[in-house]
């Protein structure tokens, strides 16, 4: 019991000292938020997508608000090969810098079926600022 005593001293003590307070930069509030950014920026990322002559898959903006009514266009095989293009995609350093969330919504809109250029482009956005905060 002693032994544990003398671990716990330091330990606790630590905690009580004084010191500046580290706070973070505020976020979405809860995760209905998140979603919210993040279908914004997948949003913009289909209309890029289209200004580029291309038609977006309706993936991109499955389960996002306003667009309830959409349903997986991509077959297996599509996916598997987004999943790929998302895996052997190299983030561009802005986004590595804004931790590892941004790598994540990064990667998760190439899996959706945004183009790795597209998603590029869309890293310097302020969408994507706001969907990874």
């Amino acid at each position: 019991m002693r032994y544990v005593a003398l671990f716990l001293l330091p330990v606790l003590s630590a905690c009580a000292l004084p010191g500046p307070m580290v706070t973070a930069t505020p976020g979405p509030a809860n995760l209905q938020d998140r979603i919210t950014l993040e279908c914004r920026m997948l949003e913009r990322a289909s209309t890029e997508i289209s200004a580029g002559g291309q038609v977006p898959p309706s993936d991109i903006l499955v389960g996002c608000p306003g667009h309830e009514d959409l349903r997986d266009t991509m077959s297996m095989a599509e996916m598997s090969a987004a999943t790929r293009r998302a895996n052997a995609a190299r983030a561009p350093d802005g986004v590595r810098a804004l931790g590892p969330r941004a790598d994540q919504v990064f990667r998760r809109m190439i899996t959706r079926g945004v183009p790795v250029a597209v998603a590029e482009a869309m890293t310097g956005t302020p969408e994507f600022t706001a969907a990874v905060r």
